[in-house]
């Protein structure tokens, strides 16, 4: 009877041992914490059409300090102001550069009025990026006090609107942010996330996350999506054109995570996505005109607490 349970207990001791642990993978937020927040995205595309063949590569550099200014029972609220941005556009050899000259450079000089400039984000416990606030206040230094033409004003806002409106900087900071379950995890199994852009071009990401590996207060998670385009009716404005688009794809994340926080301190994001564009007939486009686009993108984000 004691050899019994001896053995009882030695298979009990091991099978607790051996036993997988579960995480619960979420933000932690501290009032008055600052990031220093950086991105590097790199796009290369080439297009196919009647009488055409391009090959076309663009890059974002874009720096940032975050900081928690308020903390909530559900998540945080965050202020966000650009350090330094840097953009490159390989066809039209033209590069905006905050640090760059601005005596000659009316693009450098756009870039450097962004500077400093202040808007808001707020973030759920998982990760969920509930809303971004403010993002006018980051072309307010575009003014006539500040040597900018009412014709450039216009024209200028209309651009970083695009660029730097709402949408686009939700798709930036969900590029950055990983969504987590809201159950526990343990190393092996996944859990699905769901993401949709309205714009420019209407796509959604069913992602499936891993947590492929968890050691201490580090773990690695793996992201698998597949892109589509919701609205291949949607009709999207491009410089004076109008078109439709349809696009299947694939991206592909590697995030290293601090899990006493929950952000990743390092990720990696390689996208690829193929599909065509209809340049609506209209103006110098007699009639509709299909092009092939391929288009792949790779994203680098660095999270530093300060």
């Amino acid at each position: 009877m004691k050899r019994v349970l001896l053995l009882a207990a030695f298979f009990a001791s091991n099978s607790l041992a051996f036993a997988q642990k579960e995480y619960k993978l979420q933000y932690t937020f501290k009032k008055g914490e600052a990031f220093e927040w950086n991105q590097t995205v790199t796009v290369k595309q080439h297009l196919a059409g009647p009488g055409f063949d391009q090959n076309n590569e663009s890059s974002v550099i874009a720096n940032a300090l975050v900081s928690v200014i308020e903390v909530t029972a559900t998540g945080a609220k965050f202020e966000i102001e650009y350090t330094k941005l840097l953009t490159k556009i390989g066809q039209a050899n033209l590069t905006l550069d905050s640090e760059g000259d601005t005596t000659k450079n009316l693009q450098n000089k756009v870039m450097r009025a962004l500077k400093g400039k202040k808007f808001q984000f707020n973030l759920l416990k998982n990760g969920t990026v509930e809303s971004i606030e403010n993002t006018d206040n980051l072309w307010s230094g575009l003014t006539p006090a500040n040597g900018f033409k009412e014709a450039e004003i216009a024209q200028m806002k209309v651009m970083l609107e695009n660029s730097y409106g709402k949408n686009s900087i939700k798709q930036s900071l969900e590029g950055a942010i990983v969504r987590y379950p809201d159950a526990k995890i343990k190393v092996g199994l996944t859990w699905n996330n769901h993401n949709e852009t309205a714009t420019p071009i209407p796509l959604k990401t069913d992602d499936v996350w891993t947590l492929e590996s968890a050691e201490g207060a580090k773990a690695v998670l793996i992201g698998d999506g597949q892109i589509t385009t919701t609205d291949t009716t949607k009709i999207i404005p491009l410089q004076g054109f109008r078109a439709t688009t349809s696009f299947k794809g694939r991206r592909v994340t590697k995030s290293h995570v601090d899990l006493s926080t929950g952000w990743a301190e390092t990720s990696k994001a390689y996208v690829e996505q193929k599909g065509y564009m209809i340049l609506l007939a209209g103006g110098q486009i007699p009639e509709d005109m299909k092009v092939q686009m391929e288009i792949t993108t790779e994203s680098d984000y660095t999270m530093k607490k300060k």
